[in-house]
């Protein structure tokens, strides 16, 4: 079973703030960070007021282990939001994914696994 770990930061964004966030989170978790869905397209160029949302879905990791990229996830978003003149709101949320049925199908006949 997977976990869905989901990172919004609300606020006055600056035109890299999406990217270097992401790229700082890709960096220390491991993960592969993506962008998700809010009501805009997550982001506004101008500098205006914005929604940055940021999602990793991790494999069947140890519980440690998603421990670890949730710890280091806050932390990050912490230091992105003491940078800010106005920080906005920041938000950080797991959400535990279905076990996929397949996984617990024997594999087929003349397969090892």
């Amino acid at each position: 079973m997977g976990t869905r770990i989901r990172v919004s930061v609300a606020g006055p964004a600056g035109l890299d703030e999406l990217h270097e966030l992401r790229a700082e989170l890709d960096r220390t978790t491991g993960l592969s960070w993506q962008e998700g869905e809010s009501g805009s397209d997550g982001r506004v160029l101008s500098g205006g007021v914005s929604e940055i949302i940021l999602v990793a879905v991790t494999g069947k990791l140890s519980e440690m282990a998603v421990t670890y990229a949730v710890d280091a996830a806050r932390k990050i978003v912490a230091r992105h939001q003491a940078r800010r003149l106005d920080p906005g709101e920041a938000t950080l949320t797991t959400e535990p994914l279905p076990a996929d049925p397949a996984d617990d199908e024997p594999d087929p006949p003349g397969r090892t696994a």
